[in-house]
C-alpha cells in the first residue's frame, strides 16, 4: 500500500507531462500544417501567374507534352510532404523527452 501511493503523485506528473506534451505538438502541427499550405497555395498562384503570361500556342505545346500533368505530380509530392511532416510532428510525443 504504501509504494503504492508513492507512485500515485509520479503518475500524476508523468500523465501532466504527457498531456502538455500532446497539446504542444497538436499547436505546432496545426501552425506549421497552416504555414505550409499558405505557401503552397502562393506557389499555385505564381505558378498560375506565370501560365497567364505564356504565349498561347507555347502554353498549348507544353500541354500537349504533360507539362501540365507534370506539375499535378509535383503539387500532389508538396502536399504528401506537408502531410507527412505534420503527421510526424503530431505522433512525435513522448514524456521523457
Amino acid at each position: 500500500m504504501p509504494l503504492l501511493a508513492g507512485l500515485i503523485p509520479l503518475l500524476g506528473i508523468l500523465l501532466k507531462m504527457l498531456i502538455v506534451r500532446m497539446i504542444i505538438a497538436t499547436g505546432l502541427t496545426f501552425v506549421t500544417y497552416a504555414g505550409y499550405v499558405i505557401a503552397l497555395g502562393k506557389f499555385k498562384e505564381y505558378t498560375l501567374n506565370a501560365f497567364n503570361s505564356m504565349p498561347s500556342d507555347i502554353l498549348n505545346l507544353l500541354l500537349i507534352g504533360g507539362f501540365g500533368e507534370g506539375l499535378g505530380y509535383l503539387f500532389g509530392a508538396f502536399s504528401f510532404y506537408i502531410g507527412m511532416a505534420a503527421l510526424n510532428k503530431l505522433t512525435f510525443v513522448s514524456p521523457a523527452g
